[in-house]
């Protein structure tokens, strides 16, 4: 029987399918559409298409995004979600379906239970054997961190739902913590700033636009957006143009709690470790460390070099890709 080896990332916002030999093959927004009545609903789309009927779709239609703050939260619709991705990436060359082996991002510190129900959804969602890793192990690998040798490097990986940071040391986790900050609370708080100072109540996928076209951490920045959507006052539709500065005012306490658990972190780790991360600097990867000028943001209240790869949303999954092509290391990180 043929094998196809994937990595996978299943996050609150995108689900990310790297394929041994391929690289990424697949990355689609978390979420999965259902049409009908309650005891009979089928599939509608998924990903991409089903982000699109979010605010549009009439009242037999159910949109559902299974991950919740980085974590699953309905494992039914995440094996639908995983099966229906599997089924976008199996080449049409095979005849017969290949075995289907996968190496599965998952956040840091899933208790025994919890990695169980992590292991059934993929099995159920078309996974034939499932092996996993620690989200933030995968982005260690992924930005070629020395994760074998005795060496602190510190990450921070701020997703759609939580941020993961740690200190990583010789394949393991000398210390870490999950602050309850991601992409998705920030895009509400922006919808409620909006909604507060300009009287307009905007979609979701419309703020997030914004947020991707304007927001910065530069408290100087003058670059703006238009916003449509509805007026609370009178009910009809309007728009509004958004400042970089009101962004920024609505970001700056999420990204200052980030920089707080990332200083908690690195006050309580040995002293050696602590000179080699000021001699690395921090890693920042996921969804989150894209916004322009978080690398001088960081700096400035960490008082310590930052990086920020270009593509750093897809650090993990490409790290996870890595240990695909690496199995001794991958073994050595989950302790085999």
């Amino acid at each position: 029987m043929a094998v196809m080896h994937i990595a996978i990332d299943l996050g609150t916002s995108y689900v990310t399918v790297y394929a041994a030999g391929s690289g990424i093959v697949l990355k689609e927004p978390s979420i999965v559409a259902f049409s009908g009545e309650e005891d009979g609903r089928r599939i509608k789309a998924f990903g991409q298409r089903a982000a699109e009927m979010v605010g549009r779709t009439p009242d037999r239609t159910l949109l559902v995004s299974p991950v919740t703050d980085g974590y699953i939260q309905n494992y039914e619709v995440a094996a639908v979600l995983i099966k229906e991705c599997v089924k976008c990436i199996l080449p049409e060359s095979y005849i017969f379906l290949p075995k289907i082996k996968a190496l599965v991002a998952v956040p840091t510190g899933l208790s025994v239970d919890e990695r169980k129900a992590y292991e059934d959804a993929f099995v159920r969602g078309g996974v034939n054997e499932v092996t996993m890793v620690d989200n933030i192990m995968a982005t260690a690998v992924g930005y070629d961190l020395p994760v074998s040798l005795p060496a602190g490097g510190m990450l921070v990986n701020i997703g759609g739902g939580s941020t993961e940071v740690a200190l990583v040391s010789m394949c393991g986790i000398i210390a870490g913590c999950s602050v309850n900050v991601g992409g998705q609370m920030m895009d509400k708080a922006l919808m409620d700033f909006i909604t507060g100072k300009y009287g307009l109540k905007a979609g979701v996928s419309s703020v997030r636009k914004l947020k991707h076209d304007v927001a910065s951490l530069y408290p100087n920045d003058i670059s703006s957006g238009e916003i449509k959507g509805v007026n609370i006052k009178n009910l009809t539709p309007a728009s509004v143009t958004v400042y970089a500065s009101d962004i920024y005012e609505t970001l700056l306490p999420y990204y200052t709690r980030i920089c707080e658990a990332v200083a908690g972190i690195i006050n309580v780790c040995p002293p050696e470790l602590a000179s080699d991360i000021l001699e690395m600097g921090i890693y920042v990867a996921g969804g989150g460390a894209s916004v322009p000028g978080l690398s001088e943001f960081f700096s400035e209240l960490l008082g310590m070099r930052i990086t920020v790869a270009e593509n750093a949303e897809l650090i993990p999954i490409l790290g996870a890709g890595k240990l695909l092509a690496n199995i001794p290391l991958l073994k050595e990180i989950n302790g085999a």
